[in-house]
């Protein structure tokens, strides 16, 4: 099953203007019931959390992060309890941070990575050098707060361009909520549960579904796959809102990217030498137009064995 998730948000114990326990509310209130808590620096708002839903009746979730906000960008960790040290920050050694977060157990991925950096926005852009790319969890690859055209999608390409170089960095999108909006209209981020661990904490299931890469962003329908004997099928599964209709969708390689309708479930039953020669490919759903300002849904990626 899929399961959305909400992975970036903010309350007063950072620049947001909810309290954690009017946080929880909201989020209740736009059916949300998964999410975690990223403010800026801090890591106060967990007791105020897990206060407020010891006497609060409801189904909601929340997982501990924080966003470690620097000149050089801000890394969002996620499956953190304790902050995590970052005074000797290094612009040009970014894997340091990285390989604190993982030694606590914790996920970590650049966040906004191409937001409009100074003088409109000091260090919200990623300038730090990352030496082990391997070490990327996941990336932002849609942040709602910021224009699709030049910074979101500048990160989905780097993310793609990752991708295409065999990295297993999940996709992940978020809110970077303040203050209360409408979130109709803009992407989610969905993660793939299996059955078997539907009793887990949230916890583990954000963790598998980010080290398998089992997650969809969008602001439509779930888009998803499966290899069959018979080819790759491609469909669409149904989320809160999504109205039936006919998409443009891409599956997309380096070097080769095929364009076809899909309204339910399509089956591509030749595919080709070259993108079976390649080491990875993306699979993106498009309302009329195959480009950016259309983008409905990017899908969890196709990683292939390489023959040669």
């Amino acid at each position: 099953m899929w399961k959305r998730i909400e992975l970036h948000n903010h309350t007063i114990e950072s620049d947001g203007s909810m309290t954690a326990a009017e946080l929880v509310d909201y989020l209740e209130g736009q059916g949300i019931d998964a999410f975690s808590l990223t403010d800026h620096n801090t890591i106060s708002g967990f007791t105020k959390l897990e206060e407020k839903l010891a006497s609060h009746s409801s189904r909601v979730e929340f997982i501990k992060g924080f966003e470690l906000t620097s000149y050089y960008g801000h890394l969002l960790c996620q499956n953190v309890s304790n902050y995590i040290p970052w005074d000797d920050i290094d612009e040009m050694n970014g894997d340091l941070l990285f390989l604190r977060v993982h030694e606590a157990g914790g996920l970590a991925g650049p966040a906004h990575p191409f937001s409009i950096p100074s003088p409109f926005s000091n260090g919200m852009r990623w300038s730090m050098k990352i030496h082990d790319l391997g070490l990327i969890d996941f990336i932002e690859v849609v942040n709602n707060s910021h224009p699709m055209d030049p910074d979101n999608q500048k990160a989905i390409l780097w993310w793609e361009d990752l991708i295409f170089s065999g990295f297993n960095i999940c996709p992940v999108t978020g809110m970077d909520l303040h203050r209360p909006v409408s979130m109709k209209g803009f992407f989610s981020t969905y993660i793939f549960v299996k059955e078997e661990d539907s009793s887990l904490p949230l916890s583990i299931k954000l963790d598998k579904a980010i080290r398998t890469c089992s997650a969809c962003v969008t602001k439509g329908p779930v888009l998803d796959w499966e290899l069959t004997q018979d080819g790759l099928k491609i469909f669409l599964e149904d989320s809160p809102g999504h109205q039936e209709c006919s998409y443009l969708c891409q599956l997309r390689t380096r070097e080769e990217t095929l364009t076809f309708s899909l309204k339910k479930e399509y089956l591509l039953k030749d595919i080709t030498e070259g993108i079976l020669s390649c080491k990875a490919a993306t699979l993106m759903l498009f309302e009329d137009k195959t480009d950016m300002s259309h983008l409905t849904a990017i899908a969890r990626p196709l990683f292939f064995i390489c023959n040669s």
